[in-house]
């Protein structure tokens, strides 16, 4: 890489700022966001994402650790390598976040020289971006930084004990009303039972540890699944099937799906949720 393709990355990624409005990203022509957290050179309570903790089906992946609630802006180290556009749709519980990543694309590079020119030399230097994404009213706004010659300090936070009534969930579904108006999810097909029998048959699992929770007056419902006894790479395959077939009418539509990174919540159970297997 040479001085010039170099800062030019630098500038890119310094400069880079998105929206998001209904699920599609568009650039933004203004820098208007910048966040000085990530030029913090220590960052503490830093949740580690490896290898161990991420599974992959087709072009999606599941991070298999969750974070619990903060009021604090989690910050999420992934040595994992995963494509840099689906980072924004990690743990979506949060509005604000910091992501640090090995500088892959710079890593590449200096292979790429090294295999065209023959040159037999040195690892290159430690590089990563840090990255904040933060999500406000539908709005997706994105700051990053280039470090390199090394990373910046992490202190990594201890693994959290779940409290006795919590939850981790890796899908959750919900209905609205059963009569004014009808919400058209009640008549979609397969229906919820009837996709979890077939699930349950197709891959001879048992879809355990489940809950619904009543949510108002003309029936209006949610269900939380912990996918408890489920291997990571069934419980990818559950989200993306569900997703699909709580498509309204989808065999009139020319359906795209995008890929993404799905990650697990922590939740509080209450006194409306009501275990249901």
């Amino acid at each position: 890489m040479n001085i010039a393709t170099y800062y030019l990355l630098v500038f890119l990624l310094l400069t880079s700022t998105i929206c998001c409005s209904q699920g599609k990203i568009v650039e933004n022509p203004k820098n208007n966001y910048h966040s000085n957290t990530i030029r913090d050179s220590v960052f503490d309570h830093v949740i580690e994402i490896s290898d161990d903790h991420v599974d992959r089906y087709g072009e999606n992946f599941l991070f298999n650790r969750s974070i619990p609630k903060t009021d604090e802006i989690p910050v999420i180290f992934i040595q994992t390598q995963v494509p840099l556009q689906l980072l924004p749709t990690i743990y979506p519980e949060f509005p604000k976040i910091i992501v640090i990543v090995p500088n892959w694309a710079y890593y590449s590079e200096i292979s790429n020289q090294k295999l065209s020119k023959g040159i037999a030399c040195a690892e290159p230097m430690a590089s990563a971006i840090i990255y904040e994404f933060n999500r406000e009213q539908g709005t997706l706004l994105k700051d990053s930084i280039v470090i390199m010659g090394g990373f910046p300090k992490m202190n990594y936070a201890q693994p959290y004990k779940m409290k006795d009534n919590q939850k981790e969930i890796y899908y959750a579904e919900s209905y609205g009303s059963v009569c004014c108006p009808r919400d058209q999810q009640l008549d979609n097909k397969p229906t919820r039972e009837e996709f979890i029998t077939d699930f349950e048959k197709e891959n001879n699992v048992k879809i355990i540890d489940s809950y619904k929770e009543l949510r108002g007056k003309e029936g209006e419902v949610a269900y939380f699944y912990t996918l408890k006894g489920l291997s990571n790479k069934l419980k990818l395959k559950f989200i993306l099937d569900r997703n699909f077939y709580r498509i309204i009418n989808r065999k009139n539509k020319d359906i795209i799906t995008r890929p993404r990174i799905y990650t697990p919540t922590i939740i509080d159970r209450n006194e409306r949720m009501e275990k249901i297997s």
